[in-house]
């Protein structure tokens, strides 16, 4: 009896954890459901708010005085810091009249040297010497000058670092210091953000390239190029954003290595699509690299003699950078024609290349002819959706493969079963198939009885198996042809608990053995191992009960034909509620109306004798 508890213990912890698959998914569901319902709300919350106060700032706009416009030149033509024209000049501006005290002058430069005069006195001179190696300009720099009091006039001498360029003195205000930096930052917010989680990805990319050599092969993705590409991509994002020249103090510094990005950025890029495609052995991968790295040798060497600058190199890298593309597209194209790649990873790489060129081009357009130095928006964000593309493509791999996985579990549970079913029915030449169509009337039952496809194939390999102990009881017993004494039936029904003692250790579904042990329970008690009763009977053994209960009456022996399928059903329906359960009668009942079990050769007849004499039931 101890023995049995203990199995039956182990029986309701694994018809536990069966049940809890069901529900367990459900919960994941509702719960996901619940984090978005969380999310929308925080953000509605969080947006709404940033609406109703965004005008309720600690600030006093009377102490902000735009300064752009209204410079004087020494010739006495008025000029606007943004719009200079070429060469050197002297600007004034008269700002007696705006409370300066306690404020500062605040701008931002772009490759332009300058210095500031209050009331004709120096107060600030940005003439930075920069090494030989990082060429003749600093790039950008947020500058913010403290006014002396009682100031009456601004002069400044503005020397354009580039000849043939203009100077440029931006974003020109009296304001206080800090307040002008925050505003300045939270222009560019939206770039910081773009950066970040440009190379945020990057470094993610990097770390899973690094580190799982098998998911890059299995999804044909290049994580390593992949993240290189974006890392570059978000560096140069941060020159966008003064944030790096402001932390480190030396914009010379962050813009060449902007620069140098620039020039490094095709090579992994188009490594990454010739991989993305099947084309990894592709020779425009290495071409590429002897081209970029050529690039940055030569713009190197130039700057360093003091030949030319990388300003002026720049274009190179932008149609290093278009070739680049370019070369990307053939490879799509060639995979498009070839079929060298699944087809939801083209339909993403075509996707995300089209956004990524149309980014490029559109920065370059800017930089260009509208003079937006240093905005890389349009590209971070063609990366960014090339990114989202490949996130989508790599989540329905893994779920692809999860189904794959569970299928090929499945079909060699289901190969397993029907092999083990073969050898129990090969031992008992009474019961000849009798695992087989158990199985198949079981899964008939649960698909009645609502069951999903997954849950109706797991009852079917339990119900192939619900016999397997069988093979435990010896031959003489199993295929006496006589009456049974009682020590041999005692032993015809030990095996549930052998069947048991043989599945309970398979972890690949641990349910096997639920059917195995319980499909004799009854209702009303009087079955056996255990004498359950009710709902305390395993699910599945309810329906195999049902099941194997039809076959024992309804199929061949050799010692008699099978009973008249009439007589089987009014059997059936009349131990409901005793031996079988009474809703998978009511399951029983219906589909024998519509005619799915009676046998296509049975044209009435049979014996009418009762299941009392059914053999070994």
């Amino acid at each position: 009896m101890a023995g049995f508890a203990k199995r039956l213990f182990r029986t309701e912890k694994s018809e536990a954890a069966a049940a809890s698959g069901k529900a367990r998914r459900q919960g994941n569901l509702r719960s996901t459901r619940e984090q978005i319902v969380f999310l929308v709300v925080f953000v509605m919350f969080v947006l709404i708010s940033m609406n109703v106060d965004r005008n309720s700032a600690v600030r006093d706009p009377v102490l902000t005085v735009l300064l752009n416009d209204g410079w004087k030149q020494e010739s006495g033509e008025t000029v606007d810091l943004e719009n200079l024209p070429l060469g050197n000049h002297t600007l004034v501006k008269d700002i007696s009249g705006i409370p300066a005290n306690g404020k500062a002058l605040c701008l931002k430069s772009i490759d332009t040297n300058f210095s500031v005069f209050a009331d004709g006195a120096p107060i600030y001179d940005y003439h930075p010497v920069i090494p030989k190696r990082l060429g003749m300009s600093y790039g950008m720099f947020i500058h913010t000058i403290a006014i002396p009091e009682n100031t009456g006039e601004l002069r400044l001498s503005v020397e354009p670092v580039f000849p043939g360029t203009p100077g440029s003195l931006t974003n020109a205000m009296i304001e206080d210091a800090g307040q002008y930096t925050a505003d300045l930052f939270r222009n560019n917010l939206f770039s910081f953000w773009e950066s970040s989680i440009t190379l945020l990805i990057g470094i993610l990319a990097l770390l899973i390239g690094l580190t799982n050599a098998i998911l890059m092969r299995s999804t044909g993705i290049d994580f390593i190029s992949f993240g290189s590409a974006c890392a570059l991509i978000g560096f140069v994002g941060f020159n966008d954003t003064l944030l790096l020249q402001t932390l480190t103090n030396h914009p010379a510094l962050i813009r060449v290595v902007t620069y140098v990005c620039l020039m490094l950025l095709p090579f992994p890029t188009l490594s990454f699509f010739a991989s993305a495609t099947g084309h990894s052995q592709s020779k425009l991968v290495p071409g590429m690299l002897v081209l970029c790295l050529v690039d940055f040798a030569a713009q190197v060497l130039l700057t360093y003699r003091g030949l030319t600058d990388y300003f002026y190199l720049v274009t190179i890298s932008h149609f290093i950078i278009l070739l680049g593309f370019l070369a990307a597209a053939w490879l799509v194209m060639c995979a498009v024609r070839k079929h060298t790649i699944r087809p939801e990873l083209l339909r993403k790489l075509v996707g995300g290349l089209f956004a990524c060129i149309a980014g490029v081009v559109t920065d370059l357009l800017r930089f260009h002819f509208f003079k937006s130095y240093g905005s890389s928006n349009f590209t971070r964000i063609g990366v960014l959706a090339l990114s989202v593309l490949i996130g989508v493509y790599l989540l329905g791999e893994r779920t692809r493969a999860l189904k794959q996985k569970q299928q090929e579990t499945m079909t060699l549970v289901d190969e397993i079963s029907k092999a083990f079913a073969r050898v129990i029915d090969m031992k008992d030449r009474y019961t000849n198939g009798h695992s087989s169509r158990v199985a198949e009337y079981t899964a008939m039952l649960s698909r009645e009885l609502g069951y999903d496809e997954e849950t109706v194939r797991k009852y079917y390999c339990i119900a192939l198996l619900h016999d397997v102990g069988k093979i435990g009881i010896p031959k003489s017993v199993l295929t006496k042809p006589g009456k049974l004494t009682r020590e041999e039936y005692e032993l015809i029904k030990s095996h549930t608990s052998k069947g048991y003692d043989v599945l309970k250790d398979i972890s690949i579904m641990p349910e096997l053995a639920i059917g195995a042990q319980a499909h004799h329970e009854r209702p009303d008690g009087r079955g056996y191992p255990g004498g359950l009763s009710g709902d305390d009977i395993p699910r599945v053994a309810q329906i195999i009960a049902v099941a194997d209960c039809f076959d024992a009456m309804y199929s061949d022996r050799p010692y008699r034909k099978r009973m008249n399928f009439d007589r089987v059903v009014s059997i059936i329906s009349k131990v409901s509620g005793t031996q079988l359960t009474p809703d998978v009668v009511d399951a029983f009942l219906r589909l024998v109306k519509k005619g799915e079990f009676r046998a296509a050769d049975d044209h009435g007849g049979g014996s009418m004798e009762s299941i009392e004499n059914i053999r070994n039931q």
